[in-house]
């Protein structure tokens, strides 16, 4: 039994599904559909080398510098294109205040970079903490707190490893109290460690060191001198009242001494 016809198209369905095979087989089609993805594809179905096929973010990767010496330079006539591209992106930067990831502050391990155009625009960095992951890092988020935070603006020495070459700068940086306990985490934990150590070496005694090394031992208070200062009031005391040899104790006459007795009471007439 035959299949019934399809039904007709309609005018929005012609211009979306439309026949483009125009004839084609289906090896002409497999065919075309190889080369598109060869042309708009991945680079690894065709036979070229992924080096001819770089962006200029691939160039700037490759050839950015932290710090550059040839940033005053106004010649550009000698320079190749990477360089050229990679100079460019150096001068659009912004280089008083350096934005900083403390994702892996635990190990030492800082990333730096300078500001962009928008950040500086915002106050990103300079009148907010400069750590991306802070929550404190947008200046929206710091103008709209009724409790802003306590920024600490640090001049730090970062040292980096650039194409093989060990360098090093002062960079200036904006952070909160919090991400400064993170920039110093580990710097503070060697510390800590050091005193202890070093606290431990001079509480235990060397080899080959004996307790005379020490020195003579300082005399100690005795507390025969307390004792005979009360034996000496109490036989002074036994003495007045045994006489003295020079004569007898002269003792006050009992008119001038006062009576223990009550006055008395005046009667009433």
């Amino acid at each position: 039994m035959p299949l019934p016809p399809p039904p007709p198209q309609s005018g929005h369905s012609r211009t979306v599904f439309r026949n483009n095979l125009n004839g084609e087989t289906a090896y002409q089609r497999h065919q075309r559909y190889v080369h598109s993805a060869r042309l708009y594809g991945d680079a690894s179905l065709s036979g070229e080398s992924s080096a001819a096929k770089r962006t200029d973010f691939d160039v700037l990767k490759a050839s950015h510098r932290f710090l550059r010496d040839d940033d005053d330079d106004g010649e550009e006539d000698g320079l190749s294109y990477d360089e050229t591209v990679a100079l460019k992106y150096y001068r659009s930067l912004f280089k008083e205040f350096a934005i900083c990831d403390l994702k892996h502050y635990k190990s030492g391990n800082v990333s730096l970079r300078w500001r962009t155009e928008d950040e500086v625009v915002s106050g990103a960095g300079q009148f907010s903490c400069g750590n991306t992951r802070c929550k404190w890092h947008a200046a929206e988020e710091v103008e709209v707190a009724r409790k802003p935070p306590a920024l600490i603006t640090l001049e730090v020495p970062f040292g980096y490893i650039e194409h093989g070459e060990a360098k090093s700068a002062l960079v200036k940086l904006v952070l909160c109290s919090k991400c400064k306990k993170k920039l110093t985490w580990k710097r503070d934990k060697e510390k800590a460690a050091q005193l202890a150590t070093s606290g431990t070496r001079n509480a235990e005694p060397e080899d080959g060191e004996s307790e005379e090394e020490e020195g003579p031992a300082l005399p100690q208070p005795s507390s025969s001198r307390r004792e005979e200062i009360p034996k000496s009031r109490h036989r002074s005391r036994s003495r007045d009242r045994q006489g003295s040899p020079d004569g007898p104790r002269r003792h006050r006459p009992a008119s001038s001494r006062r009576s223990a007795s009550p006055p008395p009471r005046r009667q009433r007439p």
